[in-house]
């Protein structure tokens, strides 16, 4: 990235500037420009990466022997922790790997929430193409600019607040469907923990959605939301580097995103549920969640 575009006039740099009223459309701009450029630049990694799967190395983590960690993601990941400490220096970073999950001390600064291969395990055993580099810039503890990015089919999906949601030059809009028996649900169904909370609570949506899909990649999935593609997701338990740009993008293409119990859905409250709607099937949704 240009260094000159990471200021707004020839005195003031970036992280300095007060977010309001014009200000922070254009101080928004510089920070999309950002992750656009470092999603753009990594995709190249990615993709030879995973020609050449056989010969990255991978871990599972100890909680979990399916929850996999390998070389891309900590590669990923230092690169972009990296990137914004010499770009934004004094910003906050909050990520899924090394040491960087803790939620930031000052939830209403500047903070990067980075997932940087959401879906490894997709990634892993080459279930092509369900996984995404996903990066939001959050202030005030809400996301002002978030991209998605899908390296094997050269998706990108952005998104600014109150700018809309957009994919490549296609300007993004949920689906008009409002009856559960037309709706296409995608459901994670994920560890078996939270499968068995998933088949216990959300029952009446396995049964009488009109068809059900699962992708294992969060970001993906929402934003297929935000294409129209699906008309809902579900999760019963996501940390907040597996939606916080993703949601953005559903949010300003109109979709809308809640805790299961309807609560507002907030970056920095926890592993919890997420349900993320066309809008018109929301409430059926909920009441559904919580028969």
């Amino acid at each position: 990235m240009n260094p000159a575009r990471a200021r707004t006039d020839d005195t003031l740099p970036l992280q300095d500037i007060v977010f309001s009223g014009d200000k922070i459309r254009f101080a928004v701009m510089l920070e999309l420009d950002f992750i656009k450029d470092f999603i753009e630049s990594n995709c190249g990694y990615v993709q030879e990466k995973y020609r050449d799967k056989h010969l990255v190395t991978v871990t599972d983590k100890k909680d979990d022997p399916n929850n996999l960690l390998t070389e891309v993601d900590l590669t990923i990941q230092k690169r972009f922790v990296d990137a914004v400490q010499a770009t934004f220096p004094g910003d906050a970073v909050m990520a899924e790997e090394s040491g960087f999950s803790k939620t930031p001390e000052d939830t209403e600064g500047r903070v990067w929430v980075v997932d940087p291969i959401d879906g490894t395990y997709n990634f892993v055993r080459g279930l092509n193409p369900s996984f995404a580099i996903s990066i939001a810039f959050v202030q005030g503890g809400l996301a002002r600019a978030g991209a998605v990015g899908m390296p094997l089919n050269n998706l990108l999906f952005t998104a600014e607040t109150g700018k809309g949601a957009w994919c490549g030059s296609r300007h993004l809009a949920v689906s008009k469907v409002q009856h559960m028996e037309e709706a296409c649900f995608e459901v994670d169904f994920n560890g078996m923990d939270d499968r068995r909370a998933l088949v216990k609570r959300a029952l009446d949506i396995l049964k009488k959605s009109g068809r059900i899909r699962c992708h294992g990649s969060a970001a993906v999935g929402i934003c297929q939301v935000a294409t129209g593609d699906v008309d809902a997701y579900l999760h019963m338990s996501l940390y907040p580097w597996d939606y916080a740009a993703a949601q953005l993008i559903a949010e300003e293409a109109g979709a809308l995103a809640t805790r299961l119990n309807g609560d507002p859905l907030r970056i920095f409250d926890g592993k919890k549920g997420v349900l993320v709607t066309n809008g018109a099937m929301h409430k059926t949704a909920l009441a559904m969640l919580s028969a």
